[in-house]
């Protein structure tokens, strides 16, 4: 059995840079005229903060002072609750971590807006860095999740019919922001070319792991671990690897079929959760997501061996544990 980790023991040594991080990012928000401050605070009122966590601890790889990668951190996490808005409208979603969704409380127009002008405020962040080389990269992650979005939105319902198809989209969507993140990270930090490169095979195969594991729970989880009903993202006619593996070992299948064809209600979508999570689809896409989670580990090898690595390779070992 594998055991499962929980994330605040693992951060407990960056704890005190994670609160200075966390009064850096409501400094942020209480400088916000109304009604965009409480707009802003209803969506970053919540979250794991992992990305933070993970640019904290590149700084601690290299010794560095933790100030500029806190300034860093808040920039990626605006950026990353920027998308977050943004899809939540691209996909009608209702919820988020239990939340009502911000189109659903505010008007769409300005709910987008919203997510535009966390956008800039992430951008202005990282130019006060002064280095233009994290600026490009934090531009080019944004075209790359973008990009990532609008190819999902033009793919045909039930065409992602295979794994590369499959990974090719969580790359652009979800692990395109790991990887900048410890880049740019690692630019702050002036890692060498061999360890900006170590860091961006780190960040892609946490990320391919972070979301596999996502698209598990999707399946397996409860309502209340989610913050969201399971079978969201069949309801949407997403279709991810749990179900991707579910259809390759299955040759008659009727459950998950139907509800891609169309059939979204209730029913077809508990018969369909329960076809997958009675098949050896959650064991196999689990496999592949610790896969991932080890790659990832061994990409840490390049770095420099201390507390940091050893937390972050029990941070890979998390994602893929979690149950929420």
């Amino acid at each position: 059995m594998t055991t499962r980790l929980e994330l605040n023991p693992l951060l407990e040594p960056i704890r005190p840079q994670m609160e200075q991080m966390e009064a850096l990012l409501q400094g942020q928000l209480a400088g916000l005229e109304e009604p965009l401050r409480t707009m802003v605070g209803h969506v970053l009122a919540s979250g794991k903060r992992l990305r933070l966590a993970l640019i904290i601890l590149t700084g601690e790889l290299f010794a560095r002072p933790s100030a500029p990668f806190q300034q860093l951190g808040v920039a990626v996490e605006m950026l990353h609750t920027a998308t977050l808005i943004h899809d939540d409208i691209v996909d009608q979603s209702p919820l988020r971590r239990g939340s009502q969704t911000l189109h659903t409380i505010w008007p769409l127009r300005e709910a987008v807006l919203v997510g535009d002008h966390l956008h800039a405020q992430a951008a202005a962040l990282v130019a006060e860095l002064n280095r233009p080389a994290i600026l490009n990269v934090f531009a080019k992650t944004l075209c790359t999740i973008c990009a990532g979005e609008i190819r999902q939105t033009f793919v045909n319902e039930g065409r992602l019919r295979n794994r590369d198809e499959y990974t090719r989209s969580i790359e652009a969507k979800t692990a395109s922001l790991v990887i900048g993140a410890v880049e740019m990270a690692g630019l702050l930090a002036e890692a060498s070319k061999t360890q900006l490169a170590a860091l961006r095979n780190f960040g892609r195969e946490f990320g391919l792991a972070f979301q596999i594991a996502d698209d598990v729970l999707d399946f397996i989880g409860t309502e209340a671990q989610l913050g969201k009903p399971p079978g969201s993202d069949l309801q949407q006619g997403l279709m991810t690897l749990p179900t991707l593996c579910y259809l390759e070992q299955t040759e008659n299948d009727t459950a998950v079929s139907a509800v891609l064809s169309g059939k979204r209600d209730d029913e077809h979508i508990q018969s369909a959760i329960e076809a997958v999570r009675t098949s050896g689809a959650i064991d196999a896409a689990l496999a592949q997501g610790r896969a991932h989670a080890q790659r990832s580990q061994r990409a840490l090898e390049a770095l420099p061996d201390n507390h940091a690595r050893q937390i972050l390779h029990a941070l890979a070992d998390y994602v893929v544990t979690r149950n929420r």
